[in-house]
């Protein structure tokens, strides 16, 4: 019998005008629609599984920043958002054309924006980072995990930045290299955003294990400590302070994929995130970056 795909609701398509949709995307979280309007335009649709509604506050992330550095939330039910779209040119696929540099410009462009200030009170909903580290922290308390010490260090480290959290702002959460895409115009915007509350060196953290399939610049000791230095102006902190906050996220990664099914294997994301957590410990015990 032939597979059928989601289709949208038909109220949903009343109620946005939708003339004609096309799924691109079935995930864990939510499946996701480019939609074309009864106005001629494109737009996206995500619609949150039962799986994906800690996504919620990334909606309301969006709603909040109100297109700027992400795309612009155009419309919302309980678990369903219609989206400006953003493009279709990956920041992963324009770094292999133009280079490192470029692709990490684009970055801390997209930071800037993100992180501008707002005249508009942030929402109340928006994820707690203790929460965020959850996985994290409850397997760092399971003394049989045969990694338990890497995740004991690891939410050490969290628990230490946390507590001296300074600025705490609204935060993408999720920012890498696929997360970050380019209309025909050439206009970079984020997508999928988590929706936290924390520290602004958090939001730079999963680009040190980004972008996918790039394992050998992940595990470069060169390229960590550029980023470290980039990220660190870009923010307005310590260096150490950003490699800490990606050793952390390296570790409730790893525990994410864990749960998600993978291995520590080659090629697989909790692998390359081991990796990279034990060359950046190396960096920061070494004072390879400032304090």
């Amino acid at each position: 019998m032939a597979e059928t795909k989601p289709t949208l609701s038909d109220a949903l398509v009343k109620r946005w005008r939708i003339r004609s949709s096309e799924l691109i995307a079935d995930t864990r979280s939510s499946l996701v629609y480019r939609v074309r309007r009864d106005d001629g335009q494109d737009a996206i649709v995500k619609q949150l599984k039962p799986s994906g509604l800690q996504e919620l506050p990334g909606i309301d992330f969006l709603d909040w920043r109100g297109g700027n550095g992400a795309v612009r939330l155009l419309g919302r039910t309980e678990t369903t958002a219609l989206l400006e779209d953003a493009g279709s040119l990956l920041l992963r696929d324009y770094r292999l054309s133009h280079g490192e540099d470029a692709s990490n410009a684009i970055i801390v462009g997209i930071v800037n924006k993100l992180h501008a200030t707002s005249s508009t009170e942030p929402p109340a909903g928006l994820t707690s980072m203790k929460r965020h580290f959850q996985s994290l922290y409850s397997r760092a308390a399971d003394a049989s995990d045969p990694l338990s010490d890497v995740f004991s260090e690891c939410a050490k480290i969290a628990d230490d930045l946390i507590a001296a959290q300074e600025t705490i702002r609204p935060l993408h959460g999720d920012l890498h290299h696929e997360n970050i895409i380019a209309d025909d115009a050439g206009i970079w915007r984020a997508i999928d955003p988590q929706g936290l509350i924390g520290d602004p060196a958090y939001d730079v953290a999963n680009i040190f294990g980004n972008p996918d399939g790039a394992f050998a610049d992940i595990v470069d000791p060169a390229r960590i400590i550029t980023l470290a230095r980039l990220f660190a102006g870009t923010i307005g902190c310590s260096e150490e302070k950003i490699l800490r906050y990606a050793i952390a996220h390296a570790g409730v990664s790893i525990c994410w994929s864990l749960e998600g099914g993978d291995r520590i294997s080659a090629g697989g994301n909790a692998g390359e995130r081991l990796a990279f957590f034990k060359i950046a410990r190396r960096l920061l015990e070494t004072g390879a970056v400032s304090a």
